[in-house]
């Protein structure tokens, strides 16, 4: 196994564990939610979401790949930028304290305006551990980060249900927000504080390296943001609280996957493709690795949705939510091509070309903005979501010539590598339609038989087909415990 693979599989296993608690408690969030919200509401959630979204970027100014990309940081460096993100985060909180009436006025929701406000308040206290947890990922020190998260996540949501049975839901959830991201901040700085804490030093000339980089990637991350949030924008301003509320229904369950699985892979990827960035036999051996992991993982789950849409959406989230499941199946084309794009972030940055991501993403992005506005104008969310699936396939087209470029890896040998993965899913994905239209002979489409028989045994039979495809994976996890039992 080659040096990247095991740092992946050591980094991914850490990860991996604290996703699957936070997945796990984000969808009993999300499934209570939209029990609990009116459609409009769920509305909102998409739009404070997006919100949140850039807010963050602009409170990482891009220094955080930075500080892991470059081999060495000094402590005075550090604590410029430690500072810098500190005044960042209050300028952040007086913005939105500001203009949140501007806001609201963009979508017509006044009762954004006091919402906005509230979720402010977390940027007065994460910043502060913000260099901390850049300095843990870059020492691959994902056990502390995925127990931080985890533990963090899970008082999150504690807080909401217990908040839940006294004010609104959709305040509950933004207090919960502040709770999370202002926890996560203080328990990285304390617990990064016997290596490194912050001096009073403030010296943003020795920073203008980081800085040339962070700005780099603080704009591609911000034209990226805009292009992958840039539907949400336009649909929450033109077709409504209502219209968004359903298709952040259906955005939301697709992009679960993508938005919690791929980190496992992708956020270990980049400090390990880093330190071997000159090698390019290494990043494309490891680039296609984590291109299968990913692959294995997100496709039976996208591909599976559109075979259950209909009795996932009856029994999860009720009969109020059946016009999101068209919607659901198509995004899950999006899902899919997001799966595939992600991990080329990580190489672009390995190889320090931070700015080739802005370009690619600026051009993206104008592309994304038109064909979404002219799908909007239709009023149509099923011709958004066919519009959102075709660009994302031209976008994913240029990614492998882009790839093709950095590492010269072979179209066909990506196909390759992802296609053992996407017919395995693809068997799956009938049987599991197969058993669904064989329950609801037997059980009420709202009943949650259905959905167990036709989900439970579709994935019996997929962990039966990767331990016959790749048995010497399956081997080395027993080895692993009856080590783990004997020491």
């Amino acid at each position: 196994m080659s040096v990247i693979r095991n740092q992946l599989h050591k980094g991914v296993k850490w990860t991996g564990i604290s996703t699957l608690i936070i997945t796990t408690v984000q969808i009993i969030q999300f499934a209570l939610l939209g029990k609990l919200m009116s459609i409009s509401e769920f509305g909102l959630v998409g739009m404070i979401t997006t919100i949140v979204v850039f807010a963050q970027i602009v409170l990482d100014l891009g220094f955080g790949t930075a500080v892991i990309q470059k081999e060495a940081v000094s402590a005075r460096v550090l604590s410029s930028l430690f500072w810098l993100n500190v005044v960042v985060g209050i300028g952040l909180f007086v913005f939105l304290f500001l203009f949140s009436p501007l806001i609201a006025m963009y979508f017509h929701r006044s009762e954004l305006i006091d919402l906005i406000r509230l979720l402010a308040v977390m940027f007065l206290i994460a910043p502060v551990g913000q260099q901390c947890q850049y300095l843990l990922q870059k020492e691959l020190r994902f056990n502390l980060l995925g127990t931080i998260e985890a533990g963090t996540t899970i008082i999150s949501f504690i807080t909401m249900v217990v908040l839940i049975l006294t004010i609104s839901p959709i305040y509950a959830y933004v207090i919960s927000q502040v709770v999370l991201n202002s926890l996560k901040g203080l328990l990285y700085f304390i617990c990064y504080q016997k290596k490194w804490r912050p001096s009073f030093v403030f010296d943003l000339s020795e920073c203008k390296e980081y800085m040339a980089f962070g700005a780099y990637q603080l704009a591609s991350r911000l034209v990226n943001r805009i292009g992958s949030n840039i539907d949400v924008i336009l649909i929450g301003r033109f077709m409504g609280a209502e219209a968004l509320g359903i298709y952040n229904l259906a955005y939301q369950i697709v992009t679960i996957p993508v938005l919690k699985i791929n980190p496992i892979i992708t956020r270990v990827a980049f400090p390990v493709f880093s330190k071997s960035h000159q090698n390019q036999d290494l990043l494309t051996d490891g680039f296609l690795h984590m291109t299968k992991l990913l692959s294995l993982v997100s496709f039976p789950i996208l591909m599976g949705l559109t075979a259950v849409s209909n009795v996932f959406i009856l029994t999860i989230f009720g009969e109020k939510w059946l016009d999101a499941v068209p919607i659901l199946q198509i995004m899950a084309v999006v899902g899919i091509l997001r799966v595939l794009m992600n991990p080329n972030g990580s190489i672009i940055l390995a190889k320090g070309k931070a700015n080739i991501a802005f370009y690619w993403d600026a051009a993206v992005l104008i592309v994304y903005s038109v064909s979404l506005w002219l799908a909007v104008m239709s009023n149509n969310l099923e011709v958004v979501a066919w519009t959102y699936a075709g660009v994302s396939l031209v976008n994913f087209l240029v990614g492998r010539w882009l790839l093709n470029w950095l590492i010269q890896l072979r179209f066909r040998q990506y196909l390759k590598t992802i296609s053992v993965p996407f017919l395995l899913a693809l068997l799956i994905t009938t049987i599991a339609f197969c058993l669904k239209k064989i329950s609801i002979l037997y059980f009420h489409q709202t009943s949650i038989w259905p959905l167990i028989f036709s989900v439970g045994i579709s994935a019996v039979v997929y962990i039966f087909l990767l331990w016959k495809m790749y048995p010497h994976f399956f081997l080395k996890i027993v080895k692993k415990q009856i080590r783990g039992q004997t020491s």
